[in-house]
């Protein structure tokens, strides 16, 4: 189903897959404004500026808008959770486990806005 009637929750990555990664995100984002209690977004790695700035999400702010424009969306990025927990049973997030973390409070002590960890 739809939004609000279904949640959705995104692991990351909306950036650098293609030649849309502008609309991409803008389209997630205005579902997260306006579905906020339905629409969960998570960060992947291409939502960090070292990533996205070699695979292409740079050069097309850059060519289609601006610079400023990129730096907007890398703050942006360093907001968004790297993980979910739903129901205290299932974790979710873009990529693996690091063997430093031993309990999931450290995830939640986690400050943001920050870079990739």
């Amino acid at each position: 189903g739809f939004p609000p009637e279904a949640n959705y929750l995104f692991l990351g990555d909306y950036v650098d897959r293609g030649k849309q990664s502008i609309e991409t995100i803008c389209l997630f984002l205005a579902y997260k404004v306006k579905y906020a209690e339905n629409f969960f977004l998570l960060r992947g790695n291409h939502e960090c500026a070292s990533i996205n700035r070699i695979y292409g999400f740079y050069d097309e702010c850059k060519r289609r808008y601006s610079i400023r424009l990129w730096k907007t969306f890398t703050d942006c990025f360093n907001c968004v959770p790297v993980s979910a927990l739903i129901e205290d049973k299932i974790i979710c997030m873009h990529g693996g486990l690091s063997p430093e973390l031993s309990n999931l409070e450290q995830i939640r002590r986690g400050v943001r806005p920050t870079d990739v960890p």
